[in-house]
């Protein structure tokens, strides 16, 4: 099968749809780590849909919990995301794969945000999306604002090359940022990741990273590990 060398478990989005009538599903365990601080999806559901070739329908979301030292854990819901991608050029026929991933970001319950499950305020991304292929290699590339309801708005970009090794296995690694739109406040973070392919329709996705610049307090440790379950199809 064609992997994507951006999407889950990377941070970066890509241009790739499931397919017409075909649902990707991701289910895993992602966690944020600070000193003093864990946070953790258990587990995250990420809920693709073909429609066509070039559409793709999403929905994510589901249970988090927060450690703090000195304090018992937190758990409850946290953000929801939902969001369309079309894919208007194609490699084949435009030498590029390039699309558009509009997303909103918000809380079902505010009480996830005092608690400090979710972000504060309802957030929207307008990222563009742009891949290419070099034989075993591939390239993608993201970039767009963010705009919340509470705070500056700001950009979002990421880098991923991936290298396939054999016909199962695919290794990744990524440069992921956001910054305030004058460029100050920045987020960094580099990430590598893995898919492996255990069946036709279950795909091993997994990614560890680290912040290498934050405006927090300290940096943070990154993980993602889970599978990517393949379905449907006409």
């Amino acid at each position: 099968m064609m992997f994507a060398q951006a999407g889950p478990p990377m941070i970066t989005d890509d241009p790739g749809t499931p397919g017409n009538g075909k649902w990707e599903i991701n289910v895993a365990v992602a966690f944020e780590h600070r000193s003093g601080e864990t946070a953790l999806d258990i587990p995250t559901i990420d809920l693709n849909y073909g429609v066509g070739e070039h559409i793709q329908l999403n929905l994510q979301g589901g249970p988090a919990a927060l450690t703090r030292s000195g304090h018992g854990p937190i758990a409850g819901l946290g953000g929801t995301e939902a969001a369309v991608k079309w894919r208007f050029l194609d490699e084949d026929s435009a030498g590029l794969d390039v699309s558009m991933y509009p997303r909103i970001l918000f809380n079902i319950t505010e009480s996830s945000v005092r608690r400090g499950l979710a972000e504060p305020g309802t957030r929207f991304q307008i990222p563009f999306q742009a891949a290419k292929t070099f034989g075993r290699f591939a390239a993608d590339a993201e970039f767009g604002p963010l705009v919340t309801t509470v705070g500056r708005a700001e950009w979002l970009y990421g880098l991923v090359g991936g290298l396939k090794f054999g016909e199962k296995t695919m290794v990744m690694a990524e440069l992921h940022g956001t910054s305030r739109t004058n460029f100050s406040r920045d987020t960094l973070t580099v990430n590598v990741g893995l898919h492996h392919e255990i069946t036709e329709h279950i795909i091993l996705i997994t990614s560890l990273g680290h912040e290498l610049r934050s405006p927090e307090n300290s940096l943070a440790l990154v993980g993602y590990f889970g599978v990517q379950l393949a379905l449907g199809g006409h």
